[in-house]
This record gives structure tokens, C-alpha cells and sequence, in this order.
């Protein structure tokens, strides 16, 4: 079935150029390209911004300068490389017109968006997980609203059924990362099950355990939302630095996520330690967990953003598969025949998923930007305006304009 933009778009851009799209102000491509590869790489750098403020104010005590020297590494090369992705696709739009010959639906930003990230630099794996997973995020998180499936629609607005399919998700993460067979970020990082051990893991008693971790991803918590805010607020806090006490500042700190993060800790460890006093072997403390884990999902409710709900479906799907290719895969298996399940999850363990990810994702929501402007993530849509200096932004207004004009 083809959808409406495409048939509207296909009738606004009937005989129209890429300069009648992206560069009317540019009589040739050849211009238009040596303008913005000379001035959009500021846009990059900026949009990194909270990157390279936010982690050390969550790490704090354990700054040092190595840390912070390492870390402003980390920022410029991903900063670089993303200005060389967003010039690539840029250039892409012009490319792409001329092969085909004419203005095509998939050619405006999926295709030239999905070649920019193809083509760029690559990235360090830690870079390029995270840069992967949060365009899979917002992925998700457009494809959910763009839906017109009723089950979609009604599962989007149920804060129960997304309550409860994120206490699912927790659990999953935790059990597999209290098995000790995989080791990744998670908001909570339980410690591995000890063979034989009859007792909580965690050093000291259980109740400085518990308080210890509500206290410190708590206020994890509440230095995020800090940052953030000064952040958003940065214009009005360098005129007036004495703002930072102002109502308006402090509106816009929010404390439900240290509240969330408080009590996700909380639940799980009293949980882990409840049930420790009935542990009998270690696939007992792993069905412990995966119950803690499910019932410390609970908070949701609290703070029931798309953020960390997406987060808790790509962490589930990542964590889960690593899981399943560590048992099935691992160097035991080598001493045992292979089975077909086997030899096809090594045959997929080659290939570069998180490559794969972040190409398919960056098309996907370059896609969506242009023609589904109201389902695209705010973040992205400030990400794509910044990085282009509002090239992108001015195409998206005259294709807009075209397809009013049509319909």
C-alpha cells in the first residue's frame, strides 16, 4: 500500500530540482556542497555538549585528569564524526538527485542519511554502542507513534501495560547480568551470584547496602537533571549567573528521575537480600533475581518517559542475545557437537549488528523528519537542525509547504 505522503510528495516535486528543495540560495550543487562542509562543523560540537558535561559530574569522585583528558578525546572524535556523517548525507541528497534523475520519496533523507553513517569514519565500539542504541531508541520510539495499529495505539497509552512490560524487561537485564555471563551498563549493576555462597554478596550489613545504593543513584539522579537543566536554561544562566537560584531554573529541574532511580535500587537489593536467607543453590538466586528485578520495575510509574523505556527494550533485546551467545556459543561448546542452532548464532555473531543498527536507524528517522514531522523525537529534530545549521530544517518547511499546497 503506498502511503499518502508518498503519492503527495510525488505530485509537489513533479519537475522540481535538489536546488529547489535544499539550495535555491545556490545556483550550483558544487557551491552549495563547499558551503557547508565549510560551515557546519560547529553544529556537532555543540549537539555533544551534554556528552561531554554529564559524565563527569555522575562519576565525580572518581575524576582525575587522565579521565578528563581521555573523555574530551572521546568528545571531539565523536563530534568530528558526526559533522563528517551529517556532510556526507548532505552531499548524498545532491548525488542521489542527479543519479536518479529526479526527486525520489526514499531519496530525500533515508537513503542519503543511511550512506552518510555507511560512509563516515568508524567509530570506537564504545562510541559507536552509543551512538547505536540511542538511534534505535528514537527509532523505536517514532515507530511507536506512527503506528495506527490499535493494539500499538492502545499499548501507548497504557501506563499500566508499559509498567508492567518494563518490570519485564528489568528482569530479564538483571538475571542476566547477575549470572555473571555478561558485563554491561544497566541502571542498577547487581553483583554476580558466588557458587556456593549461602548468603548476600555485597560486603557489610544489608541495611547500609540498601541505603548506600538509594542515596547514591539518587542523587545520580538528581546531578542528571541538574545538568540537564543548566543546560536548557544556559542562555538565561550567563546573563545572569545568580539565576541558578531563580523559580525559573528550578521549575525546570525535574526530581522525578532520582526519585525512580532511588527506588529502583532500593526494591531490587531488598528483594535480593530478602530472599538470600532462602537461598538453596545458584539457580535458586537467580530465580530470586529475575523476581527482584521484575518488582523493582515497579517505579515506572514514577517517571514513565519514552527515554527510559526504550532504554529498558533495547537494553532487554542486547543483553538478552549476548546471553544467549555466551551459553551457546561459548569455548565449552567447542568440546561438544554443534548443533544448527549453534552454528547459526556464531554465523550472526559475525556480523556487525551495531554497524547495521546505527545505519538502518539514522535512515529510518531522517525519513520521518521530512515527511512525519510529528512523530520525530524532539531530541533528534534539534540533533538533525543543529548539526546542518537548519539546512535540514529549511528543506523540511519547503517540502511542508509544497504538500499544503497540493493538498
Amino acid at each position: 500500500m503506498v502511503s499518502s505522503s508518498k503519492l503527495l510528495f510525488n505530485r509537489a516535486s513533479l519537475g522540481r530540482t535538489c536546488r529547489d528543495l535544499w539550495h535555491p540560495q545556490f545556483a550550483s550543487c558544487l557551491a552549495y556542497n563547499v558551503h557547508f562542509w565549510r560551515t557546519i562543523l560547529p553544529g556537532s560540537f555543540k549537539l555533544y555538549i551534554p556528552f561531554l558535561v554529564l559524565p563527569p559530574l555522575v562519576k565525580l569522585n572518581d575524576v582525575d585528569w587522565r579521565y578528563l583528558w581521555d573523555h574530551t578525546l572521546q568528545y571531539a572524535y565523536i563530534s568530528f564524526c558526526t559533522y563528517v556523517q551529517a556532510a556526507l548525507s548532505l552531499s548524498a541528497q545532491c548525488g542521489l538527485f542527479h543519479l536518479v534523475g529526479r526527486l525520489n520519496y526514499w531519496c530525500v533523507m533515508f537513503w542519503p542519511c543511511l550512506l552518510g553513517v555507511a560512509i563516515g569514519p568508524p567509530l570506537p565500539n564504545q562510541l559507536l554502542r552509543l551512538q547505536a542504541i540511542t538511534f534505535f531508541n528514537m527509532s523505536l520510539e517514532a515507530a511507536v507513534r506512527k503506528s495506527t495499529s490499535p493494539v500499538v495505539r492502545f499499548a501507548h497509552r497504557s501506563n499500566t501495560l508499559a509498567t508492567v512490560s518494563f518490570m519485564a524487561f528489568s528482569s530479564i537485564i538483571l538475571t542476566c547480568l547477575r549470572s555473571g555471563l555478561v558485563k554491561q551498563f544497566w541502571l542498577v549493576n547487581p553483583d554476580p551470584v558466588v557458587r556456593g555462597s549461602v548468603r548476600c554478596e555485597h560486603p557489610g550489613c544489608c541495611r547500609r547496602h540498601l541505603l548506600d545504593g538509594m542515596l547514591k543513584y539518587g542523587a545520580v539522579g538528581l546531578v542528571l537533571e541538574a545538568g540537564r537543566a543548566v543546560l536548557r536554561q544556559s542562555t538565561l544562566l550567563l546573563r545572569n549567573p545568580l539565576a541558578i537560584f531563580g523559580g525559573k531554573f528550578l521549575r525546570s529541574c525535574n526530581l522525578r528521575l532520582g526519585l525512580f532511580l532511588a527506588c529502583y535500587v532500593g526494591i531490587f537489593r531488598a528483594v535480593c537480600c530478602l530472599l538470600a536467607r532462602r537461598r538453596g543453590h545458584e539457580q535458586q538466586a537467580l530465580m530470586h533475581t529475575a523476581l527482584a528485578g521484575f518488582l523493582a520495575g515497579v517505579p515506572y510509574c514514577i517517571y514513565p518517559t519514552y527515554q527510559i523505556y526504550t532504554l529498558g527494550v533495547t537494553k532487554a533485546i542486547e543483553i538478552a542475545w549476548e546471553y544467549c551467545l555466551t551459553v551457546h556459543t561459548g569455548p565449552t561448546i567447542d568440546e561438544e557437537p554443534k548443533s544448527l542452532r549453534t552454528t547459526v548464532l556464531r554465523h550472526l555473531q559475525r556480523l556487525p549488528m551495531l554497524r547495521l543498527v546505527q545505519m538502518c536507524s539514522f535512515g529510518y528517522l531522517g525519513h520521518v523528519y521530512a515527511f512525519y514531522p510529528r512523530v520525530s523525537p524532539v531530541f533528534h529534530q534539534k540533533a538533525m537542525d543543529v548539526c546542518s545549521t537548519d539546512l535540514t530544517l529549511n528543506m523540511k518547511l519547503r517540502l511542508n509547504r509544497w504538500m499544503k499546497e497540493i493538498n
